[in-house]
């Protein structure tokens, strides 16, 4: 079941092995030799074009290169029958394989959504790649106004929206339908114990309107990462890219570019 896309692929396009499993990325800037590369993460429901122009955007502002990918199940990569009550756990695994697949030794991820729970579960896990995290709007536990959510997207599977159709093709309605089963069957889910192991510098972002996921998130994030950067954006939703993508771009770059470009100079001064 691969989905019924447009055949003409982007600019920068790559199909990767990770693990057996085929995923399609996008290289919004190419590699350069010695430069930290911005590798973005998607939302729950999302894909490589969700991210809109976050990627090319922040990647000019730093002039390093960037890197997005489909997860296994989204957009043009491998589908996925089921995902498992610890699908973004899996995936936080799955993401060790991507970077070394796509030859990617130094990174900072930018994850939103469920791809910024994967970017932090990553970090905590995996730390010989990663120089910096940034996510937004990022779930750590299951609350009330995520479970409502989740509740009325798979009351949409019979009719799924026109937008999950155009990122997903023809898979969208089994998508929608896996990604709900897999959030209702967590339970209790909490991962602040797990990235209280991170040791990276950490930023983590989120909308004052969030409707996916309350303000407390972001509380038990600081909480559980001492040294992180946490700020409630006032005004916005869950999408902040989207709503404000020059705060966002601005906000994103004044973290990372200590911890990304400052490699990226000692490298080309050795």
């Amino acid at each position: 079941m691969h989905a019924a896309l447009a055949p003409d692929f982007p600019d920068g396009a790559v199909q990767i092995d990770a693990g057996g499993c085929r995923l399609f990325g996008v290289w919004s800037r190419p590699p350069l030799p010695g430069r930290t590369t911005l590798v973005f993460l998607h939302d729950g429901l999302g894909s490589v074009e969700t991210l809109r122009q976050l990627p090319v955007r922040l990647a000019d502002a730093l002039n390093l290169p960037a890197f997005a990918y489909d997860r296994h199940g989204y957009g043009r990569s491998d589908p996925a029958d089921r995902f498992s009550a610890d699908f973004m756990s899996e995936a936080a695994d799955q993401l060790e394989l991507v970077l070394e697949a796509a030859g990617i030794e130094d990174c900072c991820l930018v994850g939103h959504s469920d791809g910024g729970t994967v970017a932090l579960l990553h970090g905590a896990r995996y730390r010989g790649r990663v120089r910096a995290i940034a996510s937004i709007a990022a779930h750590v536990r299951r609350d009330r106004l995520t479970l409502g959510q989740v509740r009325r997207h798979l009351e949409m599977v019979d009719d799924v929206p026109d937008w999950m159709t155009r990122f997903h093709g023809a898979r969208a309605a089994h998508l929608l339908r896996i990604w709900a089963e897999a959030w209702l069957q967590c339970g209790d889910w909490n991962i602040c114990d797990e990235i209280a192991a991170i040791e990276a510098p950490l930023l983590a972002l989120q909308g004052e309107k969030d409707a996916y996921g309350l303000p407390d998130q972001l509380e038990d994030i600081g909480r559980a990462v001492r040294h992180a950067e946490t700020d409630l954006l006032d005004g916005a939703g869950h999408f902040p890219h989207l709503e404000e993508p020059e705060r966002i771009v601005r906000r994103l770059r004044n973290f990372l570019g200590p911890h990304c470009c400052r490699h990226a100079a000692s490298s080309q001064g050795q």
